[in-house]
């Protein structure tokens, strides 16, 4: 494998005040504004499945509707302010594979009948 040596630039830079200088990250996001307390939540999260399930286990594919009924139920039950369970992770757990599922699906790497919600664009 040979290694990239090209260094993406958008074209505008930002200037620090010890002069140094840096490509600009508009629309790369700030994963440095995350709180702490999500990413470990969400980590929490992966660890728990893997531990029930298997490693990625939910890789193999779940339908997209299973995830929003998913976070729609824990979020009733925070709205609850039930605390039998982390809820809260569970939405960000639940967010993330609804993402990733649906992005390897568009991508053709799972089966397009994953795709089984009723009201998405295309429907």
């Amino acid at each position: 494998m040979t290694l990239n040596t090209n260094i993406p630039d958008s074209g505008t830079r930002s200037q620090f005040i010890t002069g140094a200088v840096r490509d600009a990250a508009p629309g790369k996001g700030l994963p440095s504004n995350i709180p702490p307390i999500a990413i470990r939540a969400l980590a929490r999260r992966f660890e728990d499945g893997a531990q029930k399930y298997g490693p990625r286990n939910w890789m193999q594919g779940i339908p997209l509707s299973r995830y929003i009924d998913a976070i729609i139920r824990h979020t009733l039950s925070m709205s609850e302010g039930r605390t039998d369970e982390d809820h809260a992770g569970a939405v960000l757990w639940n967010a993330a594979a609804f993402m990733w599922t649906r992005q390897a699906v568009e991508n053709g790497k799972l089966p397009n009948d994953l795709n089984d919600l009723i009201y998405d664009e295309a429907g």
